[in-house]
């Protein structure tokens, strides 16, 4: 069994070692780019990522800085000297996934210290000197994936909240801690609860009757220690479950008689109410075990004052139809001072009984319009040709069941350019020459040009 339960804390430190190398080698790529923090009361630590990893480690903090920087992702405050988690330590953190405070001197956690940290994964309390670990620092139910408790002088017998929390924590796959109960050490997860003493803690006194019928005497009362009771060799109660108390009685018996009644004022100030009356059993008092009184030392007696102010009170809008058939327009409404109106001198109702609303129905329709012409190039270069021209309907477009543009979209028009060079024919220019100096033969060579 011994052999058995020390392979299985060898395993449990070389998985936590594993994790460790693991956790230093992934941080230090991402605290690669780092630098000094600029939060008040953080000014010694390194910052990185952002500003969402805070590394204070081995800085002689004696308490965590508060507040931290709201975007806080990871905690690193190991190698501290810190003594006490007070409570809203770390509250208003919702970003926080990973707080390290492993290496301090911690010895006491408050209630509530950790509840709220909705994101939190990861939680590092390794070397302190924690005896105790409630469920109380945390939330019913957590994210927590890892919980390292190792190195602390736990006597978990004083944790059995914890016990019965920790089934509750379905992403909690990684608990590491040693219970130092019955002067031996247990690895937590294998520890039962269900064997640890239970001290013995009294119940309620129960109480007899006085010792005598009149005058000075005693009252006998016990207890028992049942609250619980002593369970696996814890303690028991300490005290006496027996005591006594003096106890005085009347004398002789005198019968009580009333006084006159004792009138109040009328429980309202305006409308129906009650007057409330008493008297007291003191002509005379009941003395030495006399009878009391009989009937009521109390009476009530209805009033009636005038009718109380009501104030009035608006009623439902009544809304209209919206002023426009399509687009934007408005819709009147109106209400009436009525649920209650004002009465007896009560404040009208306060505010206008009328008011308008913007209201938006489809579209309006809109009729399509042509844009400007678009003109192309005259379809020969020299001479009369024609030119093309077109248009769009867009000017606008016809919507919400607006008509079309009505027309052609596309035009023709006449266009004229500069006249076309004359041709001189296979003779050339030389016959041309030869004409203007003859100008006999023009009706010769005119059918060359």
């Amino acid at each position: 069994m011994n052999i058995h339960k020390s392979i299985v804390m060898k395993i449990g430190t070389l998985i936590f070692n594993t994790i460790v190398v693991l956790s230093f080698c992934f941080l230090e790529e991402i605290y690669a780019a780092r630098g000094p923090c600029t939060a008040p009361g953080l000014l010694n630590c390194t910052c990185a990522d952002g500003g969402t990893i805070i590394i204070c480690s081995e800085k002689g903090f004696t308490e965590i800085p508060s507040p931290l920087p709201a975007i806080t992702v990871t905690l690193q405050f190991d190698t501290n000297k810190v003594s006490r988690i007070e409570n809203g330590a770390f509250s208003n953190y919702p970003n926080m996934r990973k707080i390290d405070i492993g290496i301090n001197q911690i010895s006491w956690i408050d209630s509530g210290a950790f509840s709220g940290l909705q994101s939190l994964t990861t939680l590092e309390m390794h070397n302190n000197n924690l005896t105790t670990v409630s469920a109380n620092m945390f939330d019913r139910v957590t994210l927590l994936n890892s919980l390292l408790l190792n190195k602390n002088p736990l006597l978990c017998c004083t944790m059995v909240d914890f016990f019965e929390w920790i089934p509750n924590q379905r992403s909690l796959r990684t608990l590491f801690g040693t219970c130092h109960d019955y002067n031996t050490q247990t690895d937590i997860n294998s520890f039962d609860v269900s064997k640890c003493p239970v001290d013995g803690q009294w119940g309620s006194w129960s109480t007899g009757p006085c010792s005598v019928t009149c005058g000075q005497g005693f009252i006998n009362r016990n207890r028992s220690c049942d609250s619980p009771s002593p369970f696996n060799n814890g303690t028991d109660c300490i005290g006496s479950s027996t005591d006594s108390l003096s106890c005085t009685l009347a004398g002789c018996p005198v019968d009580g008689q009333w006084g006159s009644w004792s009138t109040g004022p009328c429980s309202v100030t305006c409308g129906q109410g009650l007057i409330n009356r008493n008297r007291t059993c003191d002509s005379p008092p009941a003395s030495n075990n006399g009878t009391a009184c009989i009937g009521s030392s109390t009476e009530s007696l209805s009033c009636t004052l005038a009718g109380c102010p009501v104030d009035g009170q608006w009623g439902s809008w009544s809304i209209g139809p919206c002023s426009v058939t399509c687009g934007q327009g408005l819709i009147n409404r109106n209400r009436t001072c009525d649920s209650p109106p004002a009465s007896n001198n009560g404040t009208e109702c306060i505010g206008s009984s009328t008011d308008s609303l913007s209201c938006t129905l489809a579209g309006c329709p809109v009729d399509g319009q042509w844009g400007s012409w678009s003109t192309g190039h005259c379809s020969v270069t020299c001479g009369h040709g024609i030119r093309y021209r077109n248009r769009n309907c867009d000017s606008p477009p016809a919507s919400n069941n607006g008509t079309d543009c009505i027309g052609c979209s596309i035009d023709s028009l006449s266009c004229t350019l500069a006249g076309c060079p004359k041709s001189y024919g296979k003779y050339g220019r030389e016959a041309g020459s030869w004409i203007r100096k003859t100008r006999k033969w023009k009706r010769i060579t005119s059918r060359y040009y």
